[in-house]
């Protein structure tokens, strides 16, 4: 019997060593996962490597360890034996997948992700050890499907051994990995919003018919946005565009792999170079490159700096223009009204006197602007994903902005006065008169201009994201100078504002009917909180209102100079009262998030009459137009105007609504109320950073932009024009 176990056991050890234990492939619907070995044993003392394969259905892919726009790398969770250690993935270079101008740097088909194992010399040649490994993994098509794969591999400690059948698929994936090939040299420049990335070739090689793709390792550099090439013999400068957000990673280095049609060796054997630089001075690259080039006059190569003033100019020129045409906006409207009267009751005065109020109007104006771009551009370096009108989807925001109104409403309606009651008798701003006022309303009229886009100003504040701070300061300012254009020039000019009605007692009931504008504002902006954080947030909130309202009267009644001292400070203090426990519930009502008092899909029907909407998602629009079916997509928010006038406009129109159920147009909404990174990459992708936005996909996978403002006629031309092209 002892003879027979013998032999056995010895077969059964040769079995195991030419056959190692594994367990089955981990399978979902769309992918299988093992964990396999590049030999048929480990060897002590020795680096060993193996590999999470995974092998994907058609057309899905899993996600290199950057993933570009979208996606999620996978991730190896180790459990090995005492004496055996791994090392990091190595990860081959991946392909460039672009669905809807959305790009992921992803694999699809076969991949192995190798892994080096270190064996210690202590681990006897007798045992059989066990290799185990979770391995997370997102895996996407038009939808994406996160899971986690458990695999393991039972492998013998010999001294000898013999290749497996992976061998071969091994020694591709390292093929696969990036290389440091000394012949051919690279720089890089930090231009600011973009990189310039310049390779030089080799004695013998040029870049003729090479396609060249950078993906980058570190996440500095933006998958979607454009880029370009500029190659001249064997000099090839990338101009690649900056992300928004700062990645955390080594900010001295440059790191990612560029890959080739065509190899970068002689042999043939490795297309995939490896790219870990420091950065270097424009002036110190353009002398490398004339010397590469063997051009001591210079080189013919451009190098890309961004913000070139044409094109900083013109940017600067439509934001004036859209800051100018933001007056015209039904959400500045209110305030507009308010400085038309203004200008009405100072016609008769010194023309140095109106001069001085459009001038202190437009500094109100303009140091409200640096205030937003000082805050835009702090969130923008947090890494938040941020756009115009940012502050409006803070409800605590909405809820201050509606108060105020609804206190110059009442105002308006002669509750309260704000003047020599608030000031004091003996004020020294009695002979500057209404100059605070001035400036309060230049703030006043940026805070609620921002919610709104203008034509012209999409382009402008589109390419804010992108900018460096100063030049996204100087565009903040050339908004704010065209905002103000028109006060100022009226003030400028008194000869046309004498040319205006003059005061009389007209002007009460005017004053008291142009109140009713702020109320309609409040409301609005009271419906805007509701959606944001409820329908028992929006009563609070109105309650608030009351309660500044009854405070508002007290103050007005009885904190007058015409009453006793001690009146007045008990009125005073009753109106303080009031007015925190007003601030107390707005900030409690603030804080708030339950369910939005309109929710997107439940009153889509009372925001579009007449078309059904869906909420948006970039996976709706990929499922849709995979079908076969153009989707209509509305960026909108609660909080703009524009967007709310659009859809009364375009939207409620019959033939417009005819034409959408007879073609089958899909209607998407994207909803930007509430911050949402994901809109704002998309609106971004589209050089808008606000909201109205609208966007036709289609079929084909093309797409087209439409104006901020919209008519049924620009709508119907736009999807008749894809529909016939």
């Amino acid at each position: 019997m002892k003879p027979f176990l013998k032999v056995t056991s010895v077969l059964i050890a040769i079995f195991i060593v030419c056959h190692p234990v594994t367990s089955a492939p981990f399978r979902t619907d769309h992918l299988a996962v093992e964990l396999v070995a590049e030999r048929t044993g480990l060897v002590p003392g020795e680096t060993n490597t193996v590999a999470v394969r995974m092998e994907m259905d058609d057309h899905w892919h899993t996600y290199w360890e950057n993933p570009g726009d979208s996606g999620l790398a996978a991730q190896i969770d180790w459990t090995l034996p005492e004496g055996v250690t791994a090392g990091p993935i190595q990860w081959p270079a991946p392909q460039w997948i672009e669905l809807f101008g959305l790009v992921s740097y992803a694999y699809e088909g076969e991949i192995f992700l190798l892994v080096d194992l270190e064996v210690a010399d202590q681990l006897a040649s007798t045992e059989s050890v066990k290799l185990s490994a979770q391995v997370d993994f997102l895996i996407c098509k038009e939808a994406c499907i996160p899971g986690a794969a458990a695999v393991s591999l039972q492998l013998p400690v010999v001294h000898a051994f013999e290749n497996s059948k992976w061998k071969s698929d091994f020694d591709a994936s390292r093929n696969a990995q990036p290389q440091k090939i000394l012949d051919w040299d690279m720089k890089v420049v930090d231009n600011g919003n973009s990189f310039a990335l310049t390779v030089a070739a080799p004695k013998g090689k040029d870049f003729a018919g090479r396609d060249v793709v950078y993906f980058s390792r570190d996440g500095w550099v933006a998958p979607s946005k454009p880029r370009t090439s500029l190659a001249e013999d064997r000099i090839l400068t990338l101009v690649l565009p900056k992300t928004e957000y700062e990645p955390d990673t080594d900010k001295n280095r440059f790191q990612g792999v560029l890959t080739s049609s065509i190899p970068w060796d002689e042999a043939g054997e490795f297309s995939i170079l490896e790219v870990n630089l420091p950065f270097s001075e424009n002036d110190t690259v353009a002398t490398w490159v004339a010397g590469v080039a063997g051009n001591p006059e210079g080189t013919s190569v451009a190098f890309v700096e961004e913000g070139e003033p044409s094109s900083l100019l013109a940017i600067l020129g439509f934001a004036f223009l859209g800051g100018m045409l933001l007056n015209l906006m039904p959400c500045v409207f209110p305030v507009l009204s308010i400085k038309v009267l203004d200008f009405v009751q100072r016609a008769g005065e010194d023309s140095l006197k109106i001069k001085a109020h459009g001038s202190v109007f437009t500094f109100g104006v303009l140091i409200s602007f640096w205030v937003l771009a000082a805050a835009f551009l702090g969130l923008r370096a947090a890494g938040e994903e941020i756009g115009w009108g940012f502050h409006m989807q803070s409800p605590g925001f909405v809820a201050i902005i509606t108060s105020i109104l609804f206190l110059f409403g009442l105002n308006l309606s002669g509750v309260f006065e704000i003047g020599e009651a608030i000031t004091g008798t003996g004020s020294q701003l009695q002979t500057k008169p209404g100059y605070s006022g001035s400036f309060f309303s230049g703030v006043l009229a940026t805070l609620v201009a921002t919610p709104c886009t203008a034509p012209f100003l999409g382009t402008a504040v589109g390419a804010i994201a992108a900018m460096s701070s100063i030049e996204a300061f100087l565009t903040f300012t050339a908004i704010a100078l065209g905002v103000s254009a028109p006060y100022l020039f009226l003030s400028f000019f008194p000869a046309l504002i004498q040319r205006m009605p003059r005061p009389g007692a007209w002007m009460e009931t005017f004053k008291k009917a142009l109140a009713f504008l702020l109320y309609a504002s409040a409301v609005w902006l009271a419906w805007v909180f509701g959606s944001q954080v409820g329908v028992t947030g929006m009563a609070l909130l109105l309650m608030a209102l009351v309660l500044l309202g009854v405070g508002a009267w007290v103050y007005g009644n009885w904190g007058n100079l015409i009453k006793k001292r001690q009146t007045r400070l008990i009125a005073f203090c009753v109106t303080l009262i009031f007015m925190f426990l007003s601030g107390y519930l707005q900030f409690f009502a603030a804080g708030l998030s339950g369910p939005a008092a309109v929710s997107s899909a439940d009153l889509s029907s009372a925001d579009y009459p007449g078309i059904t909407w869906d909420n948006y998602s970039a996976e709706s629009v990929a499922s849709f137009t995979s079908n076969g079916k153009t989707v209509y997509v509305d960026f909108t928010a609660t909080w703009c105007l524009t967007c709310q006038v659009n859809k009364k406009v375009a939207f409620g129109n019959d033939q417009v609504i005819q034409y959408f159920e007879d073609n089958g147009i899909v209607a998407l909404k994207g909803d930007w109320t509430k911050r949402d990174p994901l809109i704002t990459r998309e609106l971004q992708r589209f050089g808008r950073n606000g909201v109205p936005t609208n966007v036709i996909y289609r079929p084909d996978g093309s797409s087209h932009l439409l104006p901020e403002v919209l008519t049924p006629g620009i709508v119907l031309e736009a999807l008749k024009n894809g529909a016939e092209g």
